[in-house]
């Protein structure tokens, strides 16, 4: 029974035009990794409309852990966080699953464009989103419609 319950849910990936995840199904929700809480009280105000649930972590925590445990369908991380900077968050999302999207503020440093490049490349991510800033309202729910398609957590489509 369970070889055809895959075999459908690779029949209506492939339909949707997504490739199948191998973790299965994510939860509505984006965690975000940070020091202070500026991104996630930003992101609340938007995901609280659209019933997704923001989590904190402290950049100091262990990001590969609680990705298992609650299986986000987007992270969201700053490129100079103190605990561990974008690049290190991009490994371990890169671990757990390369298909997870990722938004990563990069505060405008164009020095540090290549080095998340060739992160990507290297631990073959496909879903990097790289901001200079938290952009507004319209771009941020694209990225979380699209997050939350890609994980078949939401249903919604950005236009």
């Amino acid at each position: 029974m369970t070889y055809m319950d895959q075999s459908i849910e690779m029949l209506a990936a492939a339909q949707e035009g997504e490739a199948p995840s191998s973790h299965g199904p994510r939860e509505p929700m984006v965690l975000v990794v940070e020091d202070d809480d500026d991104y996630s009280t930003a992101l609340r105000a938007v995901c609280d409309c659209l019933d997704v649930a923001v989590e904190r972590m402290p950049s100091h925590c262990d990001l590969g852990s609680l990705l298992t445990d609650r299986r986000p369908m987007a992270v969201v991380a700053a490129m100079d966080a103190v605990g561990q900077d974008g690049c290190h968050v991009l490994m371990t999302v890169a671990a757990h699953d390369p298909d997870l999207p990722v938004l990563l503020i990069t505060n405008e440093d164009p020095a540090l464009l290549g080095a998340i490049e060739a992160v990507e490349e290297i631990w073959q991510l496909t879903s990097v989103v790289k901001w200079p800033r938290l952009l507004g309202i319209g771009a941020l729910i694209d990225f979380l419609f699209q997050a939350g398609r890609k994980g078949r957590c939401m249903r919604l489509m950005p236009l």
